[in-house]
């Protein structure tokens, strides 16, 4: 496939289980591969209420299914239009201090992120083998 954006209604919204399901698989998948995890497993972002990949993983799931491609481009280009743009961490002119310095979770992870979400809801992204 090749990217192409697939519209939903913008006013898409997961139900509280899926949504808790999904937390779940990107803790199981991401979290332990976190350069934040502690070495005891914990996790200071989540503890302090910093992790942009969680904070944000409602409209990271809406962006990403709007999506279908092979490619990574599309999603990243998804992410960036629908909530990157709405994020209180970006600068009027679109640059992103936490993005371009590594503090952005979503950013760093994107490509499990893409990976998990197309398998929670059923479709494949071909990351990894």
């Amino acid at each position: 496939m090749v990217g192409r954006m697939t519209h939903r209604p913008r006013r898409w919204c997961m139900e509280e289980r899926s949504r808790q399901e999904l937390e779940a698989r990107i803790r199981a998948r991401i979290c332990p591969v976190c350069i934040d995890r502690n070495m005891d497993g914990s996790c200071n972002r989540l503890a302090q209420n910093t992790c942009t990949l969680m904070a944000k993983l409602p409209l990271a799931a809406e962006a990403v299914v709007m999506v279908t491609s092979d490619r990574i481009d599309p999603y990243v280009q998804a992410i960036r239009d629908n909530v990157c743009a709405v994020c209180d961490g970006r600068y009027p002119d679109g640059t992103c201090a936490p993005r371009d310095t590594d503090n952005c979770m979503l950013s760093s992870y994107l490509p499990l992120v893409v990976e998990a979400i197309e398998a929670h809801f059923g479709r494949e992204f071909p990351l990894l083998p």
